[in-house]
Order: C-alpha cells, then sequence, then structure tokens
C-alpha cells in the first residue's frame, strides 16, 4: 500500500498511546467506580472521585491532529482498495508482543470513536458510519480472530498488568465496532456474553448478571436502547455511593444488547438510513417518532447525502452543503 509509511507516522506507538490514554484515563492497577466512569463516558460527566489521569492539552492536540489526519488519508483510500492485513501489518506489533494489547486497542479506538469525536462536518456522519464503521469492524474481526495466546479479548493475557476494572473498559470498546456494525448483531450478542461470564467468574463468592433474570420483553427491548440513554441512569451503587466492576459491566453489557433487538427486527439501526442515503421504512419511521432520541439531518443534507450515495461518490470529509 502506497500510503503506509505516511499512514506509520501519523499512526506511531505514540499516538496509539495516547488514544488509548485518551479514552481510558484510569489508573491501570486500581478498582474504578464505574457509575462514574459510566457517566463521564456515556453522559459527559466529570471525573472525580476515580484515580485517573488525563493527557496533557497539548498532547491531546497532537494527538487529534495526527488522528484526523490519518483519518483523511484513509478516506482517501477507499473500502475497495483497503489491504487490512498488511494495515495491521504495518502499524501494529507482532501479535505476542508485549506492547501489542495497548496498541490494538489504541487503532481500533481511532477507526471507531475518533471518527465521532473529530469529524464534525454536516456530511460526516455517512462517513462515520458507512465508512470507517466497515474499517472499524474489519479490524475487530480479525482481532478476534486471533488464536486464544494472542488475543486481546483473552483475560489470561491482560490479567498480570491491569485490574479486572480496567480489562473490561478495555474488552467493551474492542466490543463496540461489532456492536455498531449493522450486519454482526449475533457476534456482538455472544462477545457481551464473554465478557460476562468473565466477570462473573473472576469475581469472589460469585457474582450473577440480574439482567440474566429479566423477562425477554425487558431485557429484549426494542426501545431498550433509546431509553436507557435518555433515562442516564447507570449501574447501581452499593453503601460506598460507588458501583462495582461487576455492576458496571452488567450495566455495560445491558446497553450494548439493547441494540440487538433493533437489527433483528429491522436489520439495520434505522436512525442511520438518513445519513447513509437510505429511505426508511413506516416500520422505521414508527420507530424513530416513539424513540425521540434520534435527530435527523437537514433536508438539504438529506438531499446531498442521498445524490452522493446515487452516484457513488463521497464528498470530501468537512465539506459543506
Amino acid at each position: 500500500m502506497a500510503v503506509s509509511t505516511d499512514l506509520k507516522a501519523l499512526l506511531s506507538p505514540e499516538v496509539l498511546s495516547l488514544t488509548v490514554a485518551e479514552k481510558l484515563p484510569w489508573d491501570k492497577h486500581a478498582a474504578i467506580d464505574f457509575s462514574e466512569a459510566i457517566d463521564w463516558t456515556f453522559f459527559g460527566g466529570a471525573l472525580h472521585g476515580t484515580p485517573h489521569q488525563f493527557i496533557t492539552a497539548e498532547k491531546e492536540a497532537f494527538l487529534h491532529q495526527k488522528t484526523l489526519s490519518a483519518l483523511k488519508l484513509l478516506a482517501s483510500i477507499g473500502l475497495a482498495y483497503m489491504d487490512m492485513p498488511h494495515l495491521l501489518e504495518t502499524l501494529l506489533p507482532p501479535p505476542a508482543d508485549t506492547s501489542f494489547l495497548e496498541q490494538a486497542l489504541g487503532l481500533q479506538l481511532i477507526l471507531d470513536q475518533a471518527p465521532r469525536k473529530l469529524l464534525g462536518g454536516p456530511l460526516d456522519d455517512r462517513w462515520v458510519y458507512g465508512y470507517f464503521g466497515e474499517l472499524s469492524a474489519a479490524l475487530a474481526q480479525q482481532l478476534r480472530a486471533l488464536p486464544g495466546a494472542q488475543s486481546p479479548h483473552n483475560w489470561a493475557r491482560w490479567k498480570d498488568s491491569v485490574s479486572l476494572d480496567y480489562f473490561v473498559w478495555a474488552r467493551v470498546w474492542f466490543a463496540a465496532p461489532i456492536v455498531h456494525h449493522e450486519s454482526l448483531a449475533h457476534e456482538a450478542v455472544a462477545m457481551t456474553e464473554e465478557l460476562r461470564v468473565i466477570v462473573e467468574s473472576e469475581c469472589e463468592g460469585g457474582a450473577r448478571d440480574p439482567y440474566r433474570d429479566l423477562p425477554d420483553e425487558a431485557r429484549w427491548d426494542l426501545y431498550g436502547f433509546p431509553r436507557m440513554l435518555e433515562a442516564r441512569r447507570g449501574p447501581s451503587k452499593g453503601a460506598n455511593g460507588k458501583s462495582s466492576v461487576t455492576a458496571g459491566c452488567f450495566w455495560i453489557c445491558a446497553l450494548l444488547d439493547v441494540h440487538y433487538p433493533i437489527l433483528e427486527k429491522y436489520g439495520r439501526y434505522p436512525y442511520r438510513n438518513s445519513v447513509l442515503g437510505r429511505a426508511s421504512t413506516l416500520d422505521e419511521e414508527e420507530w424513530l417518532q416513539k424513540a425521540k432520541l434520534f435527530k435527523s439531518p437537514s433536508p438539504e443534507v438529506v438531499k446531498r447525502i442521498k445524490a452522493d450515495v446515487e452516484a457513488g461518490r463521497w464528498s470530501p470529509i468537512g465539506a459543506e452543503v
């Protein structure tokens, strides 16, 4: 790939490590208050009680500049010409290397999360879901296909260097691209179940995810995802006012799982239709009205994206309507 050298310069080991530090700013060895961490991660809250270390503003600016440049370079290649195995070999150390876990997590976060944060143009949501979502899912599947001893999903690879709390967050971000992809619903549920089992088995005295015991209509609620987001309520808290790794992990698994019934019914996420140039069915329109949480772009943006899709082209990242 002709751009490999440029990508490697942009997505250096330092950039991949900073990406992880920005998204997982907690002490790798300490317990994490999951109520606070979930509020910060999903709802824009602040971190106070949980040990954490944010990167400096200077490093954050450096990280965002390098990452945005890398995203634009990746966008110039085109999905049909992306050689993912070669990309992995270029950007990541060998899977057996001790640095592989953090570096692979950094690359996964850049493809899945960075576009959502850094691409703010009126037409850029198509890039987020229709382009980088595909790349991120491809990377996630390749990482998932690694043998157990090499897999970044394997708790045994992490447990001597991080707490179970930190591992849960790493594992969540490895699973996120699978959950976000419209064609991998069953695999997404399998991944949350794997994480749930790890936490249940690691906790002293045993632990059972209470969401397992909910009736199907509650656990697989078609409106569960927007309702959990709208409620802005995290996991239950203990006597110390904090949420444990069990409560936190089980809540996050529930949040990831309630994506499944949407895909099971519609085969896609209706709230993405307008930014992917798709027409919604009457059933999808009804779901969107009841879900309430998802806003459609302006008619001008919808029209432009539809024209781009029909013409087989992509407006540049950051383009105006």
